[in-house]
């Protein structure tokens, strides 16, 4: 059998499976015309990057893209990158948008997502993914916001790069402050993923002071937020996201999986914890009985807290895996 013989919609799904798994994809297109024409608008439409140098040859292209991109990964092994690599990715970004902004003028809006990508200055994604390390030594802490800011996903994903046994801090405290920042931009967003994350502590002192405030800012389209293998999280913080009033019936459900109040050596949060955070809430004393078990039954509902990874001594080790209360 010849690929002339081959069914259009079964040689579409080989060419997926194959640019999926292929080193170098852009090859795979240079078989034949076939493969050209079938492969693009595959290729484009879930970015996947797997090395800066990826990344840097994407954003320095100046041909338009066949198609609106509907996911983008960046996926470093190791978690290698430099600091630039919210640079380039913010590049990678603005091509994407040109390339819209130039199918616009031509009459060429096939959907309604380049429509929208053409309207408010942001791509569109069903998911953006990412598993990379940041840098607490980074001098440019500012290109996450920047580059982040350029999206708009329904889904997010961000997890550090090492295996899941393997506790480490893939997003530092200084990288926390800036994805807060871009997140509240984001108006279609509806499933947040953040793993192996330091929130900046009270010591910093120049960051968003996560104790007092909301853990995100109001998201009217969030459903989920699972945040696992996290230090230095106040409970306060999740609670006064929960009980916030303007958060809408939208929020399903809050993981906090392997989730510490200080280091990791201590006990992970508990359910009770958020409970006991929730009480004690400004607005929440303030306004009386009714507000208090109302609030405290949002926070039941929604918030569940789990330990999944074991260590090897220290806080609750020993402890029976599963859920916290």
């Amino acid at each position: 059998m010849t690929f002339a013989t081959v069914p259009v919609e079964l040689l579409r799904e080989i060419l997926a499976h194959a640019l999926c798994d292929h080193p170098r994809p852009g090859e795979l297109l240079c078989v034949n015309k076939l493969f050209y024409e079938l492969g693009q608008p595959l290729l484009y439409a879930d970015l996947d990057f797997r090395s800066i140098t990826q990344l840097i040859l994407f954003s320095e292209g100046t041909s338009p893209l066949v198609c609106t991109p509907r996911t983008l990964t960046v996926a470093l092994a190791g978690g290698s990158a430099d600091f630039e690599v919210f640079k380039y990715l913010a590049a990678a970004l603005r091509r994407c948008l040109s390339t819209s902004a130039s199918r616009t003028e031509e009459g060429g809006i096939e959907s309604e997502s380049e429509e929208r990508m053409g309207n408010d200055g942001k791509v569109p994604l069903e998911l953006l993914s990412l598993r990379l390390h940041s840098h607490s030594g980074n001098p440019h802490p500012s290109y996450i916001y920047e580059a982040l800011a350029l999206a708009n996903p329904k889904t997010f994903i961000w997890r550090g790069p090492d295996p899941e046994h393997h506790f480490s801090t893939a997003i530092v405290p200084s990288a926390t402050f800036h994805l807060a920042r871009a997140i509240s931009t984001w108006t279609a967003i509806e499933h947040i993923t953040l793993t192996n994350m330091s929130f900046p502590s009270d010591q910093l002192g120049r960051n968003t002071p996560f104790a007092e405030a909301p853990l995100l800012p109001p998201l009217q389209s969030l459903r989920t937020l699972y945040i696992g293998q996290s230090t230095l999280l106040p409970p306060s913080a999740v609670a006064a996201m929960v009980a916030r009033p303007c958060e809408g019936a939208r929020l399903e459900l809050v993981r906090l999986v392997d989730t510490y109040r200080h280091s990791i050596w201590g006990p992970r949060i508990c359910r009770k914890d958020v409970e006991d955070a929730a009480m004690v809430l400004g607005d929440v004393v303030d306004a009386g009985e009714e507000r208090r078990r109302e609030v405290l039954e949002r926070v039941r509902r929604v918030v569940r807290c789990e330990k999944r990874t074991e260590r090897i001594m220290g806080g609750d080790n020993g402890d029976e895996q599963g859920l916290l209360k």
